[in-house]
């Protein structure tokens, strides 16, 4: 608020240096000082718009043009957040989280559904066309917002060498929703192979004790298909 008041200090303060130069213009004769009053004039009066342009390119100074991307830098993942903001990808995740916040009743449970499914799809597509790396997606998953964790399942899905065990397992255990654990499941039916027999276990271990999941209409199937598979 304090710099908002010093920057329009100083556009007001060259408009009246200009307008103290045209009225000596006019009602003097003198030209002594006009040119510099007029110089200093207009430094200052564009100078609140210079200094707003200065500071809009310090906070995209990491070329960052999105809010997500720019929060995904800060967790910790300045590659995936540089590939995300070339293209549409974080946009639809910062749409999807909207509308999860305005779509918050129960009776838009199946468009919220629809939007994740989109959202994953599209990440996944991504995946394969481009490198990310594994600590920063599972990073982004750990410590990221429900939109960013959905994010990551979906890079994950596209590209199974970026999950790891404890990741598909916190998807499922401790999920943010029931979609959520719906896609945790499906990773972790597409990297079953690549699992240890420990994390094996504690996926079938967390559908066994979990009611929800197997009674769920949409869980229910690749819970039965998980609980199926071998541990070794």
């Amino acid at each position: 608020m304090i710099r908002r008041r010093a920057t329009l200090l100083l556009g007001v303060v060259g408009l009246a240096l200009l307008g103290a130069a045209a009225a000596r213009v006019i009602y003097t004769s003198s030209g002594a000082g006009i040119v510099t009053l007029l110089v200093i004039g207009a430094v200052l009066l564009v100078s609140p718009f210079v200094i707003a342009r200065v500071e809009r390119l310090s906070m995209n100074a990491a070329g960052y043009e999105q809010q997500l991307t720019r929060e995904i830098a800060e967790l910790g993942a300045p590659n995936a957040a540089h590939i995300l903001d070339r293209t549409d990808l974080a946009r639809f995740a910062e749409a999807y989280a909207v509308a999860g916040k305005e779509l918050n009743e129960p009776r838009f449970e199946g468009a919220q559904t629809h939007l994740q499914h989109l959202l994953v799809q599209r990440a996944a597509a991504l995946a394969r066309q481009e490198k990310f790396e594994a600590t920063e997606v599972r990073t982004l998953f750990a410590n990221g917002s429900p939109e960013i964790r959905v994010l990551a399942i979906g890079l994950m899905k596209g590209d199974p060498s970026l999950a790891d065990g404890a990741t598909i397992l916190a998807a499922i255990a401790d999920s943010r929703s029931p979609s959520e654990q719906y896609q945790g499941l499906e990773l972790a039916k597409a990297c079953w192979s690549h699992l240890s027999r420990s994390y094996r276990s504690a996926i079938q271990s967390v559908i066994a004790d979990g009611p929800d999941i197997r009674t769920s209409s949409d869980r229910a199937t690749i819970a039965a298909e998980l609980r199926s598979l071998p541990l070794s």
